[in-house]
């Protein structure tokens, strides 16, 4: 009775490593990019704050020691169109991130899907969100949601957003 167990298990066992397949991971970028024609400046919006790029360079660009996270982020560029990143992933041959220990800038390309042409109220919406976030820096300030209803189109709210630090006072 052991043995035809310890056939039957080790049978199991044989099925389970034959049904298993290794996924091929796809190589890692060789050059930054975006994957959709964005109209510069654009604004990032997510994780409970904004910041502005104005060129493609600047957006595939991150800052060694920035906490900054594509992933996360909403692309809303000058024209009004909304974009969603879907991946950033590291350009493939940069220095080890452990060696440098976070100073040197790191280069991604970035994969972005259009999410169309929201209206104001909705861009308002979305940067209002992330200004009444408890982990922003501008929570709790009625100054700063006031602030961001007065502006009236994604041209000023860009502009604005370069000195957004200084939306409280």
């Amino acid at each position: 009775m052991r043995f035809l167990i310890r056939w039957t298990a080790g049978l199991l066992s044989l099925v389970s490593l034959v049904s298993c397949r290794t996924r091929e991971t796809p190589p890692a970028p060789t050059q930054p990019g975006v994957t959709a024609a964005l109209s510069y400046p654009v604004l990032l919006i997510g994780q409970s704050s904004l910041d502005v790029r104005d060129s493609e360079e600047a957006l595939t660009t991150i800052p060694g020691a920035s906490m900054l996270n594509l992933n996360e982020r909403t692309i809303v560029d000058v024209q009004g169109r909304l974009f969603g990143v879907t991946r950033a992933e590291p350009v493939a041959g940069q220095g080890s991130i452990m060696k440098d220990m976070g100073t040197n800038p790191r280069r991604y390309f970035v994969d972005v899907a259009a999410r169309g042409r929201p209206s104001w109220p909705e861009i308002q919406a979305l940067v209002l969100e992330q200004v009444r976030s408890p982990r922003s820096l501008w929570a709790g300030s009625g100054r700063t949601v006031q602030y961001v209803r007065d502006l009236r189109d994604v041209g000023a709210l860009i502009e604005a957003a370069r000195t957004s630090w200084d939306w409280p006072r």
